[in-house]
């Protein structure tokens, strides 16, 4: 089960990135579902067209935010807990509200004031204190921090309140209800109630005040529009993630019926268990049902090519590719199935796809791994060494990086290629320079 955690980076398994204590899970049938959404919802703000990106946190609470460079996370907890694809659009739309709002430019400045605001008092302070005054200088300096924070914390609320406002017009726009930002911030509102929250400690208003404002929207003769299609995916990913994390007798009483969620779910307990020849069976009851969702022909693949079936897993993600080409992790796997089935025209044809991959994704550490793998099997050694040397670069693994560069310069007569050496050098100087 390990060796299949570590292939699926961009599919349902996980893939830790340290970073702000982030447990990402990469899969790009959620990813997807969440990019086609928020086209929908990014119509006629200066985000349309924009190459948005979503990932999926595996924390247990419901939670989302927005990064300035228009990374979306949702908590894992929040797409279980969602009833409907409405309560994703709404939470969706809350966070596309920061973005055309500004709001993360206007919360550099307000930092910089309440940082202005903590300095003076501190500087009042020590001149109190200097002249014999303590209990002043401790009471300026107490009270200086006290109002700083009372400003940021309001400052806060106030920009949440405006992207509840963003929230509400894309949603009325597009034909999505507001029952589903209401569904959200219900599930949130139990929680306070729990906690007995004092809301002038907050960053968010309370869900009680965000609920009622939504309802004062409400329209009556709002014209919703039919997301049934949206709906039917997301029942399938909520499926997903149910599978993995879910007993089989929870899943049982979650999907008392036979019908694909069921069978959907199935595929991923029993791999979880260990069962592939039941997790092939279940998946093979959801391509009867529907035989045109490219995610069904990807996990076929995936086990395939973890039981070292590579020809079976080739013909698995190229029927993928048939109905999805655009989905470029399938292309990734689907070259890595191609340089374990060692041939020189499955290697040539893996070069290829890793070097279209590579020039389409941010952070193509496994293409890299692989393309010097596939280059090293043809006897391409100065290529191969480059490869993995922006492999190790990636990863800033330096010193890795520099033994690769090393060695391809040794047997490299390819001008482009030591130009290209040249400047990961460079790079790897200025990084040790810092």
């Amino acid at each position: 089960m390990r060796l299949l955690i570590t292939f699926l980076i961009a599919t349902f398994f996980f893939k830790d990135l340290n970073c702000q204590g982030l447990k990402i899970i990469r899969d790009a049938e959620t990813e997807h579902l969440l990019a086609d959404l928020s086209k929908i919802l990014t119509k006629d703000t200066h985000l349309e067209g924009e190459n948005l990106k979503f990932y999926i946190d595996n924390k247990d609470y419901i939670n989302a935010f927005v990064t300035p460079d228009k990374q979306f996370f949702f908590t894992k907890e929040l797409l279980l807990k969602s009833e409907m694809i409405d309560d994703i659009a709404g939470v969706l739309s809350h966070e596309i509200g920061h973005l055309v709002g500004g709001h993360f430019i206007n919360r550099e400045k307000m930092t910089k004031k309440s940082a202005m605001m903590s300095i003076l008092s501190s500087i009042l302070a020590v001149g109190a204190i200097a002249g014999g005054a303590p209990a002043a200088g401790s009471a300026l300096l107490m009270g200086g921090q006290h109002l700083a924070s009372a400003r940021t914390l309001a400052f806060s609320r106030s920009q949440e309140h405006l992207a509840d406002q963003t929230a509400i017009r894309l949603m009325n726009n597009n034909g999505f209800s507001l029952n589903g930002l209401i569904n959200v911030f219900e599930k949130l509102q139990n929680n306070e109630r729990l906690k007995k929250i004092n809301p002038y400690f907050l960053t968010h208003p309370l869900s009680s005040e965000r609920i009622k404002n939504i309802k004062l929207n409400i329209k009556k003769n709002q014209k919703l529009k039919d997301f049934s299609p949206f709906n039917k995916r997301f029942s399938l990913i909520k499926a997903k993630f149910n599978g993995y994390f879910l007993s089989e007798d929870q899943i049982t009483t979650i999907y008392p019926e036979n019908n694909i969620q069921k069978y959907y779910a199935l595929v991923f307990n029993n791999y979880r268990k260990g069962k592939v020849k039941k997790s092939i069976e279940q998946l093979r009851k959801c391509i009867v049902f529907n035989n045109s969702n490219p995610y069904f022909y990807e996990i076929m693949g995936q086990i395939y090519f973890e039981q070292g079936d590579f020809d079976n897993a080739i013909k698995s993600f190229v029927e993928a590719i048939k109905i999805n080409p655009n989905e470029k992790s399938f292309e990734l796997f689907l070259a890595k199935s191609l340089y374990h089935s060692k041939t020189s025209l499955n290697y040539k044809k893996s070069i290829n796809l890793l070097e279209k991959y590579i020039k389409n994704d941010d952070f193509p550490i496994d293409a890299w791994h692989y393309l010097g793998l596939n280059y090293g099997k043809l006897k391409k050694f100065d290529l191969s060494s480059y490869a993995f040397a922006e492999k190790y670069l990636l990863v800033n693994q330096l010193d890795n990086a520099r033994i690769h560069i090393n060695r391809a310069k040794k047997v490299s007569n390819n001008t482009v290629l030591l130009n290209k050496l040249r400047d990961l050098e460079y790079q790897i100087n200025k990084r040790k320079s810092k």
